[in-house]
């Protein structure tokens, strides 16, 4: 009765007990796998969210001005610049007369001091003086006195001069070479137009606009 039952049955594949263990082992290996890969994706978001953090923000944020800082910059530049504009410089139409120091060649110092001190006791130094010591105060203060000299013959013609005023000066002088009494010797502008006549004794200072 059982043969005959049998042979009545569609042949089917028997699947046999070490088979079906392993299709389980390699379900639990499929799941295992995915658990593994979703813990290391789940680890590396982290990762992903700290770089976002750092990363600059979008324009237009309201956390992040980027517009703001450029226009702080260009408005303090704007403001340095004109505070650190440099002066304008001494503009000298000198002359000399025919008759000039008895016919003799004037020496002519326009000094610029950057020096405080030196500025105090300048105003009342003859050109004697400074001419008798024009080297030692040259030594002496260096790069906070500049000195400009010329020397001319009488009744030279004498071209426009123009003298570049560096930032922090004190104040300006200027010596001439008479040997005839006075002082022979002024405080000029720092800077602007100035016309000095070298004459006979003496010469003479005009400030003009």
């Amino acid at each position: 009765m059982f043969d005959t039952l049998d042979l009545g049955m569609p042949n089917r594949p028997r699947r046999s007990r070490a088979g079906a263990f392993i299709g389980r082992d390699k379900t639990a290996l499929v799941l295992l796998l995915c658990l593994s890969l979703t813990s290391c994706a789940g680890t590396k978001k982290p990762a992903k969210i700290a770089s976002q953090a750092t990363a600059p923000p979008a324009a237009g944020s309201k956390v992040a001005k980027p517009p703001a800082a450029p226009a702080k910059k260009g408005i303090l530049k704007a403001i340095v610049s004109r505070l650190t504009l440099a002066p304008s410089p001494l503009d000298l139409k000198t002359s000399i007369a025919a008759d000039a120091n008895n016919n003799s060649p004037v020496e002519l110092d326009v000094v610029l001091i950057k020096d405080k001190g030196l500025w105090k006791t300048a105003p009342s130094m003859t050109a004697k003086d400074w001419f008798g010591q024009k080297q030692d105060l040259e030594r002496r203060y260096r790069n906070k006195l500049i000195v400009n000299s010329w020397e001319w013959a009488p009744g030279q013609p004498i071209n426009p001069i123009v003298i570049r005023v560096p930032r922090g000066l004190n104040g300006a002088m200027v010596f001439a070479s008479y040997p005839s009494p006075g002082t022979h010797s002024a405080p000029i502008p720092k800077g602007g137009k100035v016309a000095i006549a070298l004459k006979q004794d003496d010469f003479t200072l005009e400030i003009l606009k």
